[in-house]
């Protein structure tokens, strides 16, 4: 059942994607009740609209509704919900930071001798392509906490995606 479903999902977000231009990915896809309840959150590179999460959940269930090896989906007895992540929601796939570049994000990460750190900062860099060659990584600059988020007078910090802990992108400029 879950196989059917992922490959549903698969297949319609490559069809949107040859039809718009805009190459979308899975964020996160939960299954529960046997397939009956269906959470999938997908971004792109520029941001989720509204109408492109209509869509491919009309895609989706277009493909699910047609499929004759499971009369539960056959006959459309689920729940299917198509979404963004939200703002204050961590980072759950590396490729998400190239979205985030240029805005405030807080870090909980791990530091040389294993300790746990949290860095608050502008996201400047995400090294987190198919083709890097080094490890997986983003670099911040620090910000003063307050009002006005200013620079802290730092060098920025490049961190290892494998330390990070927790990301997640701030309300504010």
């Amino acid at each position: 059942m879950d196989e059917l479903i992922h490959k549903a999902i698969g297949e319609s977000i490559a069809d949107l994607a040859a039809a718009t231009g805009d190459e979308m990915y899975v964020v996160e896809a939960v299954i529960r009740a046997g397939g009956r309840k269906i959470e999938l959150t997908v971004d792109t590179d520029k941001g989720v609209s509204i109408g492109q999460c209509a869509k491919l959940s009309r895609a989706i269930r277009a493909r699910l509704e047609v499929c004759q090896d499971n009369i539960m989906l056959a006959e459309g007895d689920f729940d299917l919900m198509v979404s963004s992540p939200g703002i204050g929601e961590p980072v759950k796939v590396q490729r998400q930071y190239l979205r985030h570049l240029g805005r405030l994000i807080r870090v909980n990460y791990l530091d040389g001798e294993a300790q746990p750190k949290e860095i608050t900062g502008r996201l400047l860099e995400a090294a987190v392509g198919a083709g890097e060659e080094e490890a997986p990584s983003i670099t911040i600059e620090a910000v003063k906490e307050g009002r006005k988020k200013r620079s802290a007078g730092e060098a920025p910090v490049t961190l290892r995606l494998a330390d990070v802990v927790k990301a997640v992108v701030q309300t504010g400029l």
